[in-house]
């Protein structure tokens, strides 16, 4: 059992798979009820954020949800790039909360990878990051990544992919 979120007493404790098991029924129910964008991304948003206290998962749990989330979509065909890029995103994320940049920095390059290989304008690419720098929490760790050199070697290739380099 886990703790991963701001609920208290017995509704804080739960275990990572019931938490996967509960985002990945909701996304699949999502996908066969062909519901409308917004309500596919709220469902997705389970796979980052508890349902009851909405606080966004963190340490151990973000990083566990984001290999569960990705090990449920790794499957898919690279078509479903949507699908796929929102994976790479909350694992990413997971990894970075955890500390693990290396291992956070490929799988954003995967990430952008990917996108390249569908023909994403480029600025859509940065934009995706930059709407990551929105959110208070990990805001505060892009600043703790910032010192890392890993990152400054990320933002100068993704600069220079930008720019036509």
């Amino acid at each position: 059992l886990v703790r991963g979120c701001a609920c208290r007493g017995t509704a804080g404790f739960v275990h990572v798979s019931c938490l996967a098991e509960q985002a990945k029924i909701l996304c699949d129910e999502a996908e066969e009820n062909n519901l409308d964008i917004k309500a596919k991304n709220e469902r997705f948003r389970r796979w980052q954020e508890c349902s009851l206290c909405e606080q966004t998962y963190h340490g151990g749990v973000k990083c566990a949800l984001g290999w569960a989330c990705w090990k449920t979509y790794v499957g898919r065909q690279e078509t479903d790039r949507e699908l796929l890029s929102l994976a790479m995103s909350v694992l990413g994320n997971g990894l970075l909360e955890a500390r693990r940049l290396e291992e956070a920095l490929s799988v954003q390059e995967a990430e952008l990878s990917l996108k390249r290989r569908f023909g994403a304008p480029e600025e859509s690419m940065l934009g995706s990051q930059e709407n990551n720098l929105d959110d208070k929490d990990f805001n505060t760790k892009w600043r703790r990544w910032d010192k890392c050199s890993m990152c400054e070697q990320w933002y100068h290739s993704a600069v220079a992919c930008a720019l036509g380099w």
